[in-house]
């Protein structure tokens, strides 16, 4: 496993070193190199994030499974899965993203401690090392190569060698990470939420917390890393969600919690279900107005117009009735 962990982060080295060389900069290397790794797990990070949206809008539905099978754990366990199954959501998707982004952020870590810091780079992959023996590579990680003229991406806060409340500036990007994270994490929750919802939130706004606290004893580097990755995740967040719970704490954000014409998503509770059933659904109308549903060919309008045909007559002759529209001769007046 070590091997194969050695590998990995001797391909992060290599592949931080090229974006450093190409952009002349260590810091927006790490900056387009974070990009890219995003791009590439987006396609999970997007059906991470609709599936815990889904999660959201059903919650209604799981609450009156709860209700009915209560005391019932095994038929209650059975309709919850069946609900899942019948919406197409994966209760544990929403850890993969994260799970796939750690052992990248702790590759990340070691990468830029090799690079950065002169006594690591004895451990450096050999490709970093031939890298590095070029002598214009080599000032790019120099200590007194600062990012922005800030920055000394290989020191940190308060780890090994940190500068702790002598250098302030080594604690803004720990702090940019806590905050992005705690913001993330109060967007994916909806605005209303139960007291179980709520413990729920509560227990996910600890995790920002203890990545937090990791960011001050790693490398600037591999906090800018952290801290890049959290903002492109606010901005999928937000065009997924809105501004959810934050919504609650910031007033100024609008109420509608979302960008100009998005939909809102909140679910819409069908009639009770008859024998058999799960219990309600959400209208077509729930399920189709989200951005998912904008990416795709509108091709669900017909269906949505025929979905209440009878409502749609009673009000075409109510509507005559009152003298608002023309008799139609050639449609007969329906009996009540």
């Amino acid at each position: 496993m070590g091997g194969i962990w050695g590998a990995f982060v001797g391909l992060l080295e290599q592949t931080l070193l090229w974006f450093s060389t190409t952009t002349g900069s260590v810091g927006f290397g790490i900056i387009i190199f974070t990009i890219c790794a995003r791009l590439i797990i987006l396609p999970l990070t997007l059906t991470s994030l609709r599936s815990s949206r889904k999660m959201q809008q059903i919650q209604p539905l799981i609450k009156e499974l709860q209700r009915k099978h209560g005391k019932d754990q095994q038929k209650l366990q059975e309709e919850t899965l069946k609900l899942y199954r019948e919406y197409k959501i994966n209760p544990v998707g929403g850890c993969l993203p994260v799970l796939l982004q750690l052992p990248i952020f702790f590759g990340v870590y070691q990468a830029v401690y090799h690079l950065m810091v002169a006594e690591q780079r004895v451990n450096l992959s050999a490709g970093a090392k031939a890298a590095l023996e070029n002598q214009s590579v080599a000032a790019l990680f120099d200590s007194n190569h600062l990012f922005l003229g800030l920055f000394d991406l290989g020191k940190t806060a308060f780890g090994p060698g940190g500068l702790g409340f002598a250098a302030p500036i080594y604690l803004v990007l720990p702090v940019l990470s806590i905050l992005l994270q705690l913001m993330q994490t109060t967007m994916a929750t909806p605005r209303t939420q139960d007291p179980q919802q709520k413990a729920m939130t509560q227990a996910m706004m600890f995790m920002p917390l203890v990545f937090g606290y990791i960011a001050f004893t790693f490398p600037s580097g591999a906090v800018l890393y952290w801290v890049v990755s959290s903002l492109v995740g606010v901005v999928q967040q937000y065009f997924t969600s809105g501004w959810g719970s934050l919504a609650n704490y910031l007033k100024f954000l609008p109420p509608d919690s979302g960008p100009a014409g998005l939909a809102s998503l909140t679910p819409v509770v069908a009639a009770p279900a008859g024998p058999g059933e799960s219990g309600s659904s959400l209208s077509a109308a729930a399920q189709r107005a989200d951005f998912w549903s904008v990416m795709r060919p509108l091709t669900e309008t017909e269906s949505s117009a025929q979905a209440e045909p009878d409502a749609t007559e009673d009000a075409i002759d109510e509507a005559r009735t009152q003298g608002r529209l023309p008799d139609n001769p050639r449609r007969p007046r329906r009996r009540r």
